[in-house]
């Protein structure tokens, strides 16, 4: 197996691959520049930093940048090989010089505008490989589903700063897809129990789901199809590549009817929802017809966004089972998918989740026959759970292929505290060695975001350093710590210490965490795994809880939330086994006790959490509305 890896990093060493490169913008130094604006709040910091787009600093095609005193005093240039570069190197002084940060719950900057601290000697940073991934489909269901463009701005703003260079690019293309089968014959009405409602159109795209929650409205798929314009224009501004979605041959109920001529299948009833909202028919992608409807769809996403990015996302077989094991059709199924793609842009390269490779069907010889008429160099596997669960070492790197080692650590977009620290750090260096070449990026992968804010910050920073000792995460702790509280005054020592025993005993190797039982259905026996140290959550919380009597930080406050509803929880759970031992002996005092506990503590973390605007459902309610139009939208959203 070694030898074969070396070949292989030899060969492409000898022929490597020309990957599409991102839409150069003439203007891309100006949209960095608009952008630390954005992030300074238009502070006049802003224009004492000077943009200097590269291309040559880049290194074997992986992103470069350098930091270094401005022409002027107190200013600081940036010299960037590209667009997202350059945001990332300004993230880079904020944090590292200016003890400054940015994160979904909010800002710690702690800039003056008449001058910005020098940097003195020069810093340069290189990435460790060519991609840097976010998103998950789930993730535009679980977090962006309601979303603006002033509130896709800010994270569009965040990738870029964090480093990604290539996102998902799926919103408003139910409104592609709606135009081209309207004109393959199929009526509104038909169209309208296809599509689900707002939130759940990730499962949708993934064709798991249809119709639940719908339909759509014709305001939803205009109002969509221009927020995708708006999207895709300002990522291209910034050197981001927008993956466009492709053909995975899903269709509505009526399409075999419809076409009789054609091979349909039907997927299986999904985690129960019943075939009236699921079992949705897909075309048979080694079927002729599978070529006319895929290359039409793709046609008119390039032609209605004007984009061709090279860059497209298909995944079939997403929680289902193919309805063949014949490694040939295999082989043919993913041929076919392909094909479509490549008649409609020659360049074309396929981004595809291994997630599928998760189910047992999947053993290694179909999965090999399942990529292997995909040219070499036009697949890009997405590995989505690599820090618990990576497929790259059960199917030998993907036979050839390339992939990109992501951490997902959120599922369904639950905010309770956990991570791996140490998988996240030692993973993506694990792979390379393992991969050599063929491990082209670190992303992220989470169902949801706006939680554990941390890990992605963590997660994000290994495409640029090497595996970190177990000292070197200490200091990075305290690190943490100081740029997300500082201020005039010294961050307590409290508080860094909190951080570095909560990044030693939650995050540190705790990959799955596990759901709370205070948020499942009410239940006799329920059980809930603790993979950590408990006292540890608990001394962090004393010690913030100390440290709140000199931190006036608005990210501070976000976060003493955040683990006091953690350490409420588990509290929870000990009143709850309480209660299970009581009731096992029939104490009926000893269960009225303990449920008076468990109802003290629910009310007090409802407490907790209204303390805090971002733990409000006012914020999703507020967000859904601004969609409606009238009465009927108002119940709807």
């Amino acid at each position: 197996m070694t030898l074969i890896r070396c070949l292989l990093s030899c060969l492409v060493g000898l022929h490597a691959v020309q990957w599409p490169k991102p839409i150069a913008s003439p203007s891309q130094a100006q949209a960095i520049t608009d952008l630390i604006s954005r992030a300074l709040d238009g502070s006049s910091a802003a224009k004492h930093f000077e943009v200097v787009l590269n291309a040559d600093l880049a290194m074997n095609g992986k992103d470069v940048f350098e930091l270094s005193d401005g022409s002027t005093a107190g200013s600081v240039r940036i010299s960037a090989s590209t667009g997202v570069a350059a945001a990332w190197g300004f993230n880079y002084y904020l944090k590292y010089v200016a003890n400054s940060s940015v994160y979904w719950s909010g800002k710690n900057i702690r800039l003056v505008s008449s001058t910005l601290i020098p940097v003195h000697r020069t810093i340069r940073i290189a990435a460790n490989d060519l991609y840097r991934w976010y998103g998950n489909p789930c993730t535009f269901s679980y977090s962006a589903v309601f979303w603006n463009f002033t509130r896709w701005e800010k994270e569009i703003d965040w990738m870029a700063m964090n480093g990604i260079n290539i996102v998902y690019a799926t919103t408003g293309m139910e409104y592609i897809y709606n135009q081209v089968f309207l004109r393959m014959g199929f009526p509104q009405s038909e169209l309208d129990n296809y599509f689900t409602g707002p939130a759940f159109l990730a499962w949708f795209r993934m064709g798991n789901l249809q119709k639940h929650a719908g339909p759509l409205s014709s305001r939803w798929h205009q109002s969509q199809f221009q927020l995708a314009k708006q999207i895709i224009q300002r990522m291209t501004d910034i050197g981001i590549i927008p993956v466009l979605p492709a053909f995975t041959g899903f269709m509505p109920q009526t399409a075999p009817a419809r076409f009789p001529h054609a091979k349909f299948y039907k997927s299986s009833d999904w985690v129960g929802f019943g075939c009236n909202e699921s079992c949705l028919p897909y075309l048979d992608p080694t079927d002729p017809f599978f070529q006319t409807v895929g290359v039409a769809l793709l046609n008119e996403t390039i032609t209605s966004l004007n984009l061709t990015s090279h860059y497209y996302a298909c995944d079939l077989f997403n929680e289902m089972t193919p309805p063949n094991s014949d490694l040939q059709y295999l082989a043919d199924v993913n041929a076919g998918i392909y094909q479509a793609m490549q008649t409609v842009d020659p360049n074309a390269v396929w981004v595809m989740q291994a997630w599928l490779f998760l189910s047992g069907f999947w053993t290694p010889v179909r999965a090999k026959s399942y990529l292997s008429k995909v040219p070499i160099g036009r697949l890009i596997l997405l590995d989505l759970f690599s820090e618990a669960i990576p497929q790259y070492t059960r199917f030998e790197s993907f036979y050839g292929h390339y992939y990109i080692w992501n951490m997902l650590h959120d599922f369904g977009g639950n905010s309770f505290l956990f991570g791996s620290l140490v998988n996240v750090t030692k993973g993506p260096q694990f792979a390379r060695q393992f991969s050599g070449d063929h491990m082209i990026g670190v992303g992220i992968t989470m169902e949801g975001i706006n939680q554990n804010e941390i890990m992605y910050e963590f997660a994000l920073e290994q495409s640029w350093r090497s595996a970190m000792s177990d000292g070197e995460l200490v200091d990075w702790l305290a690190d943490f710590a100081a740029h997300r509280y500082g201020s005039d005054r010294p961050v307590p020592d409290t508080a860094i210490y909190a951080w570095q025993i909560l990044g030693t005993s939650v995050y540190l190797n705790n990959p799955d965490g596990d759901r709370s039982v205070m948020l499942s259905r009410p239940e006799l026996y329920d059980e809930q795994d603790i993979n950590f140290d408990l006292t540890a959550l608990f001394s962090a919380w004393e010690l913030l809880i100390i440290a709140s009597n000199d931190l006036q930080s608005d990210l501070f406050r976000y976060d003493l939330v955040d683990i006091t509803k953690e350490v409420l929880q588990y509290h929870f759970y000990s009143a709850y086994t309480q209660l299970m031992s009581v009731y096992n002996q029939s104490d009926l005092y000893g269960v009225s006790t303990q449920a008076a506990i468990l109802v003290d503590i629910l009310g007090d973390t409802e407490s907790i959490l209204a303390s805090d605007r971002r733990f409000l459902l006012g914020n999703w309610i507020r967000d859904a509305l601004q969609f409606a139009q009238g009465e009927e939208d108002i119940h709807f959203y």
